[in-house]
C-alpha cells in the first residue's frame, strides 16, 4: 500500500535529515551551516512558532542562529550558535506534537512549492519511474534485499543526475539548493525528537486517511512521489558523502595527532 510506504519514508526522510546535519555541525562550526541552510531554517522555525501560538504556548525566546560565547565548553558553544525557540507548551504532551507538525508540514509545503515553481528540469531528469522509490513495503526476504539494492542504486543514479544537470539554467541551482536547505530542516535541532516521530506518524496517518476517504487522492500522491523519491534520494547521496568526508577528515586528524605525539616524543 502506498501509504504505509509513504509513512515509512517520511520516517528515514527525517532521520537521514538528523544525520546530515549532524554530520555537518560535527565537522564545521554549526553556525555557518545554519547559514548555509538559512531558507530552510526560517521556515522550519516561523512554522514551529505559529504551532507553538495556535496551541496557546508561551514564546520565551526565539534565534534562528547566534554566536558561540567564549568561556563555554565545545559541545555548548555549538549548542549556542544552532537555532533555538524556547517555548512552554500549554498542552504538556500534544503541544510539542503540534508545533512540530506544523515544521515539518511547512518544510513539506515549501518543497512542493519550490518543485511547482523551479523543479521541472530537475525532477524530469531524475524522476523515471525505473528510479523511483518502490510504492509498497517489502513482504519478504528478497524484496527486503532488493530494497536494500534500489538505495545503492538511488544514490549513483542521483550523483548521474547533479553531474548531467544543466546547471546554467538558474533554475536548477536555486530548486536544488532549496530542496536540499527544507528537506534537512526537517529534522528537529533543539526539539524532542519523539514529537518530530509522532508528528510524522500523524501526518502520515492524515494522508492515509484522506486517501481512503477521496479515492483521487492516491493520483496526487502518485504525482508528487518522483519528488519524494528525488527528496529520499538527495538526502541519502548527502549523507553517504557527508560520511565519506567525515571518515577522511577523522583519518586525517588521527594520523596528524600520532605524528604531533611522535615528534613530542
Amino acid at each position: 500500500m502506498i501509504y504505509a510506504a509513504l509513512a515509512v519514508y517520511l520516517l528515514g526522510i527525517l532521520f537521514m535529515a538528523m544525520g546530515v546535519y549532524r554530520l555537518w555541525a560535527g565537522m564545521v562550526n554549526p553556525r555557518w551551516v545554519g547559514w548555509a541552510l538559512l531558507p530552510g531554517t526560517v521556515v522550519s522555525e516561523m512554522a514551529y512558532i505559529f504551532g507553538c501560538l495556535i496551541t496557546g504556548g508561551e514564546i520565551h525566546r526565539a534565534r534562528l542562529m547566534g554566536p558561540a560565547r567564549a568561556g563555554q565548553g565545545n559541545k555548548a558553544a555549538k549548542a549556542g550558535a544552532e537555532p533555538t525557540t524556547e517555548a512552554t507548551p500549554r498542552i504538556p504532551h500534544l503541544g510539542p506534537v503540534i508545533e512540530a507538525f506544523a515544521a515539518i508540514v511547512a518544510c513539506g509545503a515549501a518543497i512542493l512549492a519550490a518543485h511547482a515553481l523551479l523543479g521541472g528540469p530537475v525532477i524530469d531528469r531524475f524522476g523515471i519511474v525505473s528510479d523511483q522509490l518502490h510504492r509498497a513495503l517489502p513482504t519478504s526476504t528478497a524484496g527486503f534485499w532488493q530494497q536494500v539494492h534500489r538505495q545503492v542504486h538511488l544514490v549513483r543514479h542521483m550523483g548521474r543526475t547533479l553531474l548531467a544537470l544543466d546547471w546554467l539554467d538558474w533554475r536548477v541551482p536555486v530548486f536544488v539548493y532549496l530542496a536540499a536547505c527544507l528537506s534537512i530542516r526537517l529534522a528537529p535541532v533543539h526539539r524532542p525528537v519523539r514529537a518530530s516521530l509522532a508528528a510524522v506518524v500523524a501526518l502520515a496517518g492524515i494522508i492515509a486517511l484522506v486517501g481512503l476517504a477521496w479515492w483521487r487522492f492516491s493520483g496526487l500522491v502518485g504525482r508528487i512521489w518522483p519528488l519524494v523519491s528525488y527528496v529520499w534520494a538527495s538526502l541519502l547521496f548527502l549523507l553517504a558523502l557527508s560520511l565519506i568526508i567525515r571518515g577522511c577528515v577523522g583519518l586525517v586528524r588521527a594520523l596528524a595527532a600520532r605524528e604531533t605525539a611522535r615528534g613530542a616524543g
